[in-house]
C-alpha cells in the first residue's frame, strides 16, 4: 500500500483528523493543532471543530471561535458534498475557510474597514465593518472580473437595517445566505440573514428578493459574512464584560431555581424581591423575571412569527428596541437552554420548562388563539410589552 493510500485510509478512520489538517496551514496566518482544536497565536483566537453529521458523501461541520476579546463565541455551520467522505469534509472546511475565516482575517487584520454609525437609548456608537468575500455555490451569478462591487451588494441592501439592531456589542457578525433552485415544481427562493446566529425574518425577505432576480437553470447559492467591530471610544460600561458567559449562567441558574420554587401566587410575587436578593443587579433581576418565561414560550410555539421588536414601558413612555440590541436578551436564552440540556435540572427539567411557559404572556395568547381555534402558523405575534422600574437600564 502506498504512502498515500494510508494516508486516505488514516482519515476515513479518523475524520476529525481530516478537519483539522484541512485547516491547519490555511488560515492566512501561522497557527497550530492543540487538544483537538486549532490555534492561531498571532491572532489570539480558537477554532473548535465539531462534526456535526457524515454521511459517504455528505459532511455537515460546525465551527465555534472564540477570542478573548470577544464576548462570546462565534458559530458557523458549514455542509460539503463529495465523491466520499473525505471530499466532503474538504468541501465543508473550505466553505469555511474562503468566507468566514477570509472575513475573520480583515477584521484581525483592520483591512478594508468600512465606518458605520448607530444610536441605541440616546447614545451614538461607532463601528468598523469587515466584509467577507461572497462564496457562491452553482451557476455563477456575478460578475467575476468585479469583486468588490460583488463584495458590496448586500452591505449596500442590508447596513441601513442592521445598523437598527446594533447596541452596545463590543462585536457583531452577520451572516447572509442567498439561494435559487429551479426544478419540475418551479422556482425555490432561499433568504437568510443572521445577526449573531439570530434569523432575522425581514432583512431575510431582502436577501431572498435579490436571489429571485438571479438567471439560473437549475441551482445557484451565495454566502457572505460581516463582522462589525465598535470602536472602543463609543463602548459604554457593562457589568459583565469579563467572563460574562461563565458569570451569567451561573446567575441564570439561581434564578431558574427560584422560578422552580413558586408553588402560588404570592411565590411568583415575591419573586422578583427573592432574585434580586441573589443576583444583586436590579437590571437583571427584572430581565430574567421577564425575559426567561417569553424566551420559553417564544421556543415552544416556533411555528408563530414573533417581532423583532420588544418595548419597555416606562415613567417616560414606551421604548421601542431590536432584541438583537440588547446585551443579555439572546445570551440568557443561550445559557438558560445550555442549562436545560446539560440535565442540571434533573427529572425537573420539563416541569420547569412548561411552568415558565404558563407564566409568559406568550403562552396566553397562545391559548387564547387556540380557543378561537386559529391556526398558529398564520400568526404573527405584536412586540412584547415588559413593565420596568425607575432604577431599570436598557442595556
Amino acid at each position: 500500500m502506498g504512502l498515500f493510500s494510508k494516508f486516505e485510509q488514516h482519515h476515513k478512520k479518523d475524520p476529525m483528523q481530516r478537519v483539522l489538517e484541512s485547516l491547519h496551514g490555511c488560515l492566512e496566518t501561522k497557527d497550530e493543532i492543540k487538544d483537538g482544536k486549532i490555534f492561531c497565536p498571532e491572532w489570539n483566537i480558537t477554532i473548535t471543530p465539531e462534526i456535526d453529521q457524515l454521511e459517504q458523501q455528505m459532511a455537515v461541520l460546525n465551527f465555534y471561535i472564540s477570542a478573548p476579546d470577544w464576548e462570546e463565541p462565534l458559530f458557523e455551520c458549514c455542509a460539503g458534498m463529495g465523491k466520499d467522505t473525505d471530499a466532503a469534509i474538504g468541501m465543508a472546511t473550505g466553505s469555511f475557510l474562503f468566507a468566514f475565516m477570509q472575513g475573520i482575517a480583515l477584521m484581525r487584520r483592520g483591512e478594508d474597514e468600512v465606518p458605520l454609525e448607530s444610536e441605541f437609548v440616546g447614545h451614538t456608537h461607532r463601528w468598523s465593518v469587515y466584509k467577507s468575500n461572497v462564496v457562491g455555490t452553482g451557476e455563477s451569478t456575478e460578475d467575476d472580473d468585479d469583486a468588490k462591487a460583488v463584495t458590496s451588494v448586500y452591505w449596500n441592501l442590508l447596513k441601513e437595517h442592521i445598523a437598527k439592531r446594533l447596541g452596545n456589542q463590543k462585536m457583531c457578525y452577520v451572516k447572509i445566505y442567498a439561494a435559487k433552485a429551479v426544478g419540475a415544481d418551479g422556482e425555490q427562493i432561499t433568504g437568510e440573514c443572521r445577526i449573531n446566529d439570530v434569523p432575522s425574518d425581514e432583512l431575510g425577505a431582502l436577501v431572498g428578493e435579490v436571489a429571485a432576480k438571479w438567471s439560473v437553470q437549475q441551482f445557484a447559492s451565495q454566502k457572505q459574512f460581516f463582522f462589525i467591530k465598535q470602536d472602543s471610544e463609543t463602548v459604554l460600561p457593562y457589568p459583565y464584560s469579563v467572563n460574562k458567559i461563565n458569570v451569567l449562567r451561573e446567575k441564570v441558574r439561581t434564578a431558574l431555581e427560584l422560578f422552580g420554587g413558586i408553588q402560588t401566587q404570592e411565590d411568583y410575587d415575591t419573586l422578583p424581591d427573592k432574585l434580586l436578593a441573589v443576583l444583586g443587579d436590579k437590571t437583571l433581576t427584572e430581565e430574567c423575571f421577564s425575559f426567561l418565561p417569553e424566551i420559553c414560550a417564544e421556543h415552544a410555539f416556533g411555528q408563530i412569527t414573533f417581532s423583532e421588536e420588544l418595548q419597555f414601558s416606562t415613567n417616560s413612555g414606551l421604548v421601542t428596541v431590536y432584541k438583537n440590541q440588547l446585551a443579555d436578551f439572546y445570551p440568557l436564552g443561550n445559557l438558560m437552554f445550555g442549562l436545560f440540556d446539560s440535565g442540571v435540572f434533573g427529572e425537573q427539567t420539563n416541569d420547569l420548562y412548561r411552568l415558565l411557559i404558563s407564566l409568559s404572556s406568550i403562552g396566553s395568547g397562545v391559548q387564547q388563539l387556540r380557543e378561537q381555534d386559529r391556526e398558529l402558523e398564520d400568526c404573527r405575534m405584536a412586540a412584547l410589552i415588559f413593565n420596568v422600574s425607575e432604577d431599570f437600564e436598557i442595556r
